[in-house]
């Protein structure tokens, strides 16, 4: 059973989502498996630097540090793909996000009897008060019908209502004033955008949702494995569950909303920095 309090995240409940063992695995028995989620392992870890980088730059550059500065410490000659990802940020960064921004911002609110998390790469404040919460992703662009039933799509907008408020004065945030922004680093002159307003209705329909699968979570004394054996080629535990020992590859798109290390994260594996956490 789920220990209680229970903290709850869209990592925690994707990872249920695809497979309740490796949620179990991962959170409830807290097990390591030294494999990989996927490969091959070099690209692996190249991809990963790359994503921690771009994520760092990023934040450095909320804090006001000047661009310039962070090329010439950040950026090495031979960084061809995160140097395009930069300059791709900055324009359009330049063109679409106000002035009031946080980056790398972890917020919680309770749930019952537990607590809902969210760690937000950026959440900027329009002059109207207005709200982007803005998720970089450096792997190829899914299709919005994929990202739209994620739980990341779910979580974030949600807890923002919830504990957001600090932001906005202490007044609550109007759901209808946030929008979801997945910003894809590889594409176009300034990446790709795949947005999702937020809305009343879509706020209550997220909380039946949550409501209805954290309990069902609460209530299990087993985790069964999935029967959709495509996700185990990207799960570290797949030798540990008699699933295979091959790990995929970031070619691969038998599963989508996978390929990007921010992904890899949500999917059992590497995690990028823990920041410090505002409780509400």
């Amino acid at each position: 059973m789920i220990p209680q309090p229970f903290q709850f995240s869209q990592s925690a409940l994707q990872d249920y989502g695809d497979c309740p063992r490796r949620f179990e695995l991962r959170y409830v028995a807290q097990f390591d498996w030294p494999a990989l989620d996927v490969g091959p392992g070099l690209e692996l870890e190249a991809r990963v630097r790359e994503g921690q980088l771009f994520h760092e730059l990023v934040h450095q550059h909320t804090l006001g540090v000047a661009p310039e500065l962070l090329e010439s410490t950040l950026l090495a000659p031979g960084d061809g793909a995160l140097r395009g990802w930069w300059e791709r940020y900055l324009r359009w960064q330049a063109a679409r996000l106000p002035r009031e921004r946080q980056a790398e911002l972890t917020l919680s609110a309770p749930f019952g009897a537990n607590r809902l998390m969210a760690k937000y790469d950026l959440v900027a404040r329009e002059e109207d008060g207005s709200f982007l919460i803005v998720d970089w992703k450096t792997g190829r662009p899914s299709r919005p019908a994929v990202l739209k039933r994620r739980w990341q799509s779910v979580v974030y907008p949600y807890v923002l209502t919830q504990a957001g408020g600090w932001l906005h004065g202490g007044e609550p945030i109007d759901p209808e004033r946030i929008t979801m922004i997945y910003w894809f680093a590889g594409e176009g002159e300034q990446g790709k955008t795949i947005e999702f307003p937020y809305s009343v209705a879509q706020q209550r329909e997220d909380e039946a949702r949550l409501r209805e699968v954290i309990a069902e979570m609460l209530s299990r004394t087993a985790f069964p494995l999935t029967t959709d054996e495509r996700t185990c080629r990207f799960c570290r535990y797949r030798s540990f569950c008699d699933r295979g020992r091959e790990a995929a590859t970031w070619e691969e798109d038998s599963v989508e909303g996978f390929g990007d290390p921010a992904d890899v994260e949500d999917g059992g594996g590497l995690r990028l920095d823990d920041l410090g956490e505002v409780a509400f």
